[in-house]
């Protein structure tokens, strides 16, 4: 069986609680904040028409907490920065970067499909005192024009590499993986496909 090495735990948590512990007996500074900022690339033309786009997230993911996640000590424990948040919630910046990275077609006479995104994990995961990632986990479904039935439905999940093993390296694997995730939904909704039959979802989101 394989033995499991606390001193890299130990070390661990002393990396992240140590901006923490340097300010005991100072006045509290100000969290850093941080957001996933503008996401380079082309904006990707999508021909199904929409009308909203949305992005919604369980309570735990409704902060602008910045998590993470040490898995070898717990799988079950979230754990939150003292000294760094997010700018907004999680669910509000992928809204933003999603909508500025596809651009769809106006809805005729009222129809449209709504994307609904249901984003199921935001978190930076520990593997080992050096080595961290960036993982986002979410579904998406495109709803019938005026009613909630399901046209398409697919499931995404994406993993990036954290450059350093602190809240700085997180955000900058996450934002790798939200702009990850804007291309694979953009991919997604072109591969839908396009024909005049009931089979059809650019025809069915039009009426």
């Amino acid at each position: 069986m394989r033995r499991f090495d606390w001193r890299w735990c130990a070390a661990l948590l002393m990396a992240l609680a140590v901006s923490a512990c340097s300010s005991f007996g100072k006045p509290e500074s100000p969290p850093t904040i941080f957001d996933i900022a503008p996401l380079d690339g082309q904006v990707r033309q999508v021909a199904v028409p929409m009308t909203d786009l949305e992005v919604l997230a369980p309570s735990w993911l409704a902060s602008s907490a910045m998590q993470y996640r040490l898995e070898p000590v717990s799988r079950l424990e979230r754990r939150f920065y003292s000294t760094s948040r997010w700018a907004g919630m999680p669910a509000e910046m992928l809204e933003v970067a999603f909508g500025r990275m596809l651009q769809t077609q106006p809805a005729p006479n009222g129809a449209g499909c709504r994307l609904r995104v249901q984003l199921d994990e935001f978190i930076q995961r520990f593997d080992t005192a050096a080595t961290s990632s960036g993982l986002i986990e979410m579904r998406a479904s495109l709803l019938a024009p005026r009613t909630d039935v399901i046209v398409a439905y697919r499931s995404f999940s994406v993993a990036r590499p954290a450059p350093t093993a602190d809240a700085a390296g997180g955000v900058v694997a996450l934002r790798d993986g939200v702009h990850r995730l804007g291309n694979e939904l953009g991919d997604w909704l072109v591969s839908l496909p396009a024909g005049p039959s009931d089979q059809g979802v650019i025809a069915r989101c039009a009426h």
